[in-house]
């Protein structure tokens, strides 16, 4: 009996995602991203993937869409993040699994923007080495840089998934939006009494 409940325990939470602080990493330019794991024979127990937010805004929620092999039950940790104060995991009527990380105060400032990138050959840029090969690149501020540590050991060899992230930006307040278009019918009228 004892066995047969740490099987099913085993089954209950297989991936788990924590979201840290990352290092030499791949630039991101859009809200967008994506990545895809697939466990071997003998099984890998985790693997860590990180990004720079070089999109110029500051990220209030990180979502992770993922898409998993029949059977995967995909959960998140936060003990170690150090963006925001809450992540939840929710099924999808599609079946696939929409995992968010979220919420701010004082401390967890969500994923700031990097204002400057310097990738492995010393020069601020994002050239790819003359190898062939990608550069590692390191931004400021330093947790502009963020990673995702990936628990996998309870994966079956062949079991796999992805992932579409996508980095969400605080939407412009609609008191600013209504200051900006009263401020435009003031210059149009203004201009149209000029004529």
């Amino acid at each position: 009996m004892g066995i047969s409940c740490s099987v099913a325990l085993a089954d209950g939470t297989d991936p788990v995602m924590k979201l840290g602080g990352g290092g030499s990493s791949e630039i991101l330019t859009s809200n967008t991203f994506s990545f895809s794991f697939t466990q071997t024979s003998p099984p890998q127990t985790s693997f860590f993937i990180d990004f720079i937010n070089n999109t110029g805004t500051r990220v209030t929620t990180l979502d992770l869409l993922i898409t998993g092999s029949a059977g995967l039950v995909f959960s998140c940790d936060n003990t170690i993040d150090p963006y925001f104060t809450n992540c939840g995991t929710t099924l999808q009527d599609n079946g696939k699994y929409l995992m968010s990380f979220f919420g701010l105060d004082a401390t967890h400032l969500g994923i700031p923007f990097a204002t400057k990138i310097v990738c492995g050959d010393g020069e601020e840029g994002f050239e790819d080495d003359e190898d062939g090969g990608e550069n590692t690149c390191t931004a400021t501020p330093i947790l502009s840089d963020f990673g995702i540590t990936v628990a996998v050991g309870d994966m079956a060899p062949g079991q796999s998934f992805s992932v579409a992230g996508t980095l969400v930006a605080p939407e412009p307040s609609s008191v600013v939006l209504l200051l900006a278009g009263g401020l435009l019918f003031l210059l149009y009228k203004r201009s149209g009494f000029a004529i």
